[in-house]
């Protein structure tokens, strides 16, 4: 089983609460910027764990509510 480091679990957190204060309605300019950004950090960087897992976050949030329409 691959364990997720506590950076991308707080990447995680920064996009749940993005999500409580905007709402899906500004998911695509979050992955937008997070997408531009991560490019500036290595993947196992704690930084670059953070922006993957907000990033991830966002994704499945326009997955769900994709879903849902």
């Amino acid at each position: 089983m691959k364990t997720v480091s506590p950076y991308y679990i707080e990447g995680i957190l920064e996009g749940r609460k993005a999500f409580e204060r905007h709402g899906v309605s500004a998911a695509c300019d979050e992955l937008r910027n997070l997408d531009s950004t991560i490019k500036g950090f290595d993947a196992s960087s704690p930084v670059g764990q953070m922006l993957r897992g907000e990033r991830d976050f966002w994704r499945n949030q326009i997955k769900h509510a994709r879903k849902e329409s």
